[in-house]
């Protein structure tokens, strides 16, 4: 079986990260070629190109993430000019769902606001939310509530399969007292690491530190993954050296230096305002790291199925000091919440993952009839 898996790779990335641990685990049971999709592209050639170079194979897998495929207007989407190169079979992992933009200037903001706005009413919204996977044979998501999205937008359940993401065996083991002394970190660490977007809710971390324990520290770990969120970076980095020492902010970091900072990190903190999945999750957890997340659905998927991370109210900065004070204070909690994050991790490995995708291509092959036709429509 030869896989053509079209995806970001090899450049600071959440799903370049996912796709490389996820070949890696596929290597050893079918053929795959990985066909890079470079950011930031908007030459509908370019995804012409990008598909054609798909068909040298029996199936394709897409790790699909809206800002990959240009801007959302019907005109500036490239998504449908690659669907439509495609000669064989593809199913697609859709990471996440479609948000209002955010970030950048007012005058930028304001206008993808009225982007979003022409959007919804034109219609368009419901392509960008669902239609466009219909020419995919099967589509993966990583909780029960994105299946549930799309259900309920118009793809057929049998055809959305859940599979939450592979927990990374390969990152390095961290040295705590290195990061301590590197970075002069004393007292407790709370850490807040991956790339910068107002959905990871900076703001509201730095506006309930205040209120936290006045020996711990924060942490702050990542840069803009695009220039759209150039300007929101800068502005949490000022609020942040506002802050004093008990803030630091560290920019982007490589995997030593953050398994580093992780291993001397007591509490991770995701305090998101939106979410279908997270990387740096599951950095935290095969790490072994105490974890207070927002209660976004796919936070509260993972912590009914095993108490490895801790809730609190989304965008509620009192609740979020009252929870991490409580952490902060209470080290069998937080033991306790690192070796559930260890046996989560063990549960959760890439060569499960690897496995169940293995069958669903096989399941796709054996499947009579051709879709692609549908894409031609877009």
């Amino acid at each position: 079986m030869k896989i053509a898996m079209l995806s970001s790779w090899q450049e600071p990335c959440g799903i370049a990260d996912y796709t490389a641990a996820l070949v890696r685990a596929l290597s050893r049971r079918v053929e795959v070629r990985v066909v890079p999709l470079k950011h930031g592209q908007t030459d509908p050639a370019y995804f012409r190109r990008l598909g054609e170079a798909c068909n040298q194979s029996d199936l394709i897998h897409v790790q699909h993430e809206y800002v990959f495929f240009g801007n959302r207007w019907p005109w500036g989407y490239r998504w449908p000019e690659m669907v439509k190169a495609f000669r064989v079979p593809f199913v697609v992992t859709a990471h996440t769902r479609l948000q209002a933009a955010q970030g950048g200037p007012e005058w930028k903001r304001w206008g993808r606001s009225l982007r979003d706005a022409v959007v919804r009413a034109s219609g368009w919204s419901q392509y960008l939310e669902a239609g466009q996977f219909l020419p995919a044979r099967k589509i993966i998501t990583h909780t029960a509530a994105h299946r549930e999205f799309l259900i309920q937008r118009g793809i057929s359940g049998d055809r959305v399969q859940v599979m939450p993401q592979g927990i990374p065996d390969k990152f390095p083991k961290g040295q705590a007292a290195r990061a301590r002394q590197q970075w002069n970190l004393k007292g407790p660490v709370v850490t807040l690491f991956g790339f910068l977007n107002p959905a990871k809710g900076h703001a509201l971390a730095l506006q309930a530190w205040d209120s936290l324990l006045s020996n711990a520290t924060l942490v702050i770990a990542g840069k803009a993954f695009s220039s759209r969120d150039e300007a929101y970076a800068q502005h949490i980095q000022t609020l942040a050296q506002q802050k004093g020492n008990r803030v630091r902010w560290l920019g982007y970091l490589e995997e030593t230096a953050l398994s580093d900072l992780l291993a001397a990190t007591d509490v991770v903190l995701m305090p998101y305002t939106s979410a279908t999945s997270s990387y740096a999750l599951s950095l935290a957890l095969a790490n072994g790291c105490a974890v207070l997340a927002s209660d976004l659905e796919p936070f509260r998927e993972i912590q009914s199925e095993k108490k490895c991370l801790a809730l609190f109210k989304q965008n509620d900065p009192n609740d979020l000091a009252k929870t991490l004070n409580f952490f902060l204070k209470t080290a069998e909690a937080v033991k306790n919440m690192r070796q559930s994050a260890l046996s989560w991790a063990r549960e959760h490995g890439w060569e499960g993952v690897a496995k169940k995708t293995v069958a669903l291509y096989e399941r796709v092959l054996k499947e009579k009839g051709n879709l692609l036709d549908k894409a031609k429509r877009f």
